[in-house]
């Protein structure tokens, strides 16, 4: 498998590597737009296609993704409530001259409310 993996990398990834090497020694540059085109087309050709690779020659690919599916299924069936602890700091108010320490939630508390604006009577 990693023979395989191994030579469509050089072969897809050619293409591309040759045209940096000849431009190199170019002047003006070969700046084909089909032929940059199918640079870019090998290089993610090659991206895509491990995945189909791992799965044509890896048994242990095949077991593990049908392991994951198979969790992913068993969550979507029974999906546990998430809840998100809530964690209080305790910070030293230094202010004010005082050695009390408070939470911010008391802190927040201690602020004075915001005066509210009266609304006209419709």
């Amino acid at each position: 498998m990693l023979a395989v993996v191994v030579v469509l990398f050089a072969l897809l990834w050619m293409p591309y590597r040759t045209l940096v090497v000849v431009n190199s020694f170019m002047d003006p540059p070969y700046l084909n737009i089909w032929f940059l085109l199918f640079c870019r087309t090998c290089i993610y050709l090659n991206s895509a296609i491990n995945p189909i690779i791992y799965n044509l020659m890896s048994q242990k690919f095949r077991a593990a993704f049908r392991k994951l599916w198979e969790c992913e299924q068993k969550s979507t069936e029974n999906p546990t409530p998430h809840s998100a602890p809530v964690y209080y700091s305790v910070t030293k108010d230094c202010s004010h001259g005082s050695s009390d320490l408070l939470t911010e939630q008391e802190e927040l508390n201690s602020l004075p409310a915001p005066a509210r604006k009266s609304r006209p009577a419709k």
